[in-house]
């Protein structure tokens, strides 16, 4: 059984590194525009997606969290959960 576990949760391990990716790379683009805006509206409207970014980010740290509880033996958890802390917040500095 343990066989039909192990490449889903590798693959759930890999998604959620790659949207760990994805919102560090849009995070710095949003505040590197928001150094630059003028725009209020526009302005709002970027730290509303950063705010948004960092919410789902918190959201794949609980849940690389519960992962180590559940099979602390897996370095595949402990990678995801480090990437994610790496980041400890992405909002607006």
């Amino acid at each position: 059984m343990n066989q039909y576990l192990f490449p889903s949760s590798e693959s759930i391990v890999l998604s959620l590194c790659k949207e760990i990716e994805y919102i560090k790379t849009r995070s710095k683009n949003i505040n590197s525009s928001l150094k630059t805006c003028h725009n209020k509206n526009l302005s709002k409207r970027l730290r509303l997606e950063l705010d948004k970014l960092n919410k789902n980010r918190l959201k794949i740290l609980t849940i690389s969290q519960t992962m180590i509880k559940r099979n602390s033996q897996n370095l595949s958890f402990e990678f995801l959960l480090e990437i994610t802390r790496r980041g400890n917040s992405f909002r607006q500095i």
